[in-house]
């Protein structure tokens, strides 16, 4: 029998001219593409206002660099796309990670990371090859630090960290039911307010107000001396405002006696039993706010005279302030969600404080 004859076609074939044309187009038009997606990636607008804050481009560095370090190059474009930022900020976060080490911060102790020909190259600093050392207060910070975050909602209950932290325990002493004793460490005229409030002496001091940054001589008689947050603060009698006052002791920049000498139980029947007259004194300004969404942190963050929660989820917190400059700058802070109900001459605050400062931008650099 004979073969029937296929019906099927050839395709034509390509010639060399066609085939080096093609593949020339396609090259092209890819570096077209890539050329395109580099310029948006550059000229992508930032979603936020202003620039970015260190401690953000700080959190950003920790997240870049270890995926940069497992991929040793990689282009800068490609970058971009991935942490969805502009090449400009990702260049500017790159060139401030190259400078960072440790001491002695020579050239073998910083950061190997550098940009080139568009290509981003990432090698593990020498630092890391060696065995790290911790100390006992560096290693009990560790394990109390890893133990609290694997509390957290979705924690995962095993992971490398959480072995290592692991074998950390077991190094460290076994843990007793004894009182914890912490050493803080004192102010440079904490001695003599000691001193002072022991000999029951008067004492006339130079103290820096943080809100205006201006240094006021007062006439104080101590009341107590504590720490509280990471400072010592002196609770006392204050000649100038007739109230119990607390003032910061990293804030006093002299202190000299007056000669004359007080009765402690006088003064201390002046502080009331809750404690918070030394805070905010009845002479200072009652301000009520009303804050919502994102700005609900100024009710937990400061301590309030009266707080009331409404319905529509907003809630009405009523402070002391020790002046305008103060609230003006929360106001700043809290944003559209933080609003003056009382009184009125600062209703309008937050408006005049950010024509203020929009004002001091516009105005041409020498």
């Amino acid at each position: 029998m004979a073969k029937k004859r296929s019906t099927k076609r050839k395709a034509p074939r390509k010639t060399k001219q066609q085939s080096t044309s093609r593949k020339s187009t396609k090259r092209t038009v890819s570096r077209a593409a890539s050329r395109t997606v580099s310029r948006s990636t550059a000229k992508r607008p930032s979603k936020r206002r202003g620039p970015r804050s260190a401690s953000e481009r700080v959190a950003g560095l920790l997240v870049l660099l270890p995926w940069l370090m497992k991929r040793k190059r990689v282009r800068l474009s490609e970058v971009a796309k991935q942490f969805r930022m502009s090449e400009e900020d990702l260049v500017a976060d790159i060139q401030m990670a190259a400078v960072c080490g440790v001491p002695p911060y020579t050239p073998d102790a910083l950061i190997d990371v550098f940009i080139d020909d568009g290509w981003i190259v990432a090698e593990v600093p020498n630092f890391f090859t060696r065995p790290l050392r911790l100390t006992s207060a560096e290693m009990y910070a560790v394990v109390a630090m890893v133990r609290a975050a694997q509390k957290l909602p979705g924690a995962p209950e095993r992971s490398v960290l959480a072995r290592a932290v692991a074998k950390l325990a077991r190094l460290a002493p076994e843990a007793v039911d004894a009182p914890i004793h912490i050493d803080l460490p004192d102010e440079p005229h904490l001695e003599d307010l000691r001193a002072a409030q022991a000999d029951s002496a008067e004492l006339r001091i130079e103290h820096m107000n943080p809100s205006t940054a201006e240094v006021k001589q007062r006439t104080i008689r101590v009341v107590r001396i504590f720490s509280d947050h990471g400072h010592w603060y002196v609770m006392a009698d204050d000649d100038k405002s007739g109230a119990i006052r607390n003032f910061r002791v990293d804030r006093i920049q002299s202190i000299v006696r007056t000669g004359k000498v007080y009765n402690q139980a006088d003064v201390a029947s002046r502080v009331d039993d809750d404690g918070e007259r030394g805070w905010f004194g009845s002479d200072l300004e009652l301000v009520t706010l009303r804050v919502r969404g994102d700005a609900t942190w100024i009710a937990e963050a400061y301590p309030t005279v009266s707080r009331t929660q409404n319905k529509d989820g907003s809630i009405d917190v009523s402070l002391r302030i020790t002046s305008e400059h103060w609230l003006s700058r929360l106001l700043l802070r809290g944003g559209r969600n933080v609003q003056v109900i009382e009184p009125a001459k600062y209703v309008d605050l937050s408006r005049r404080t950010a024509r203020a400062v929009r004002a001091k931008y516009a105005q041409p650099r020498g």
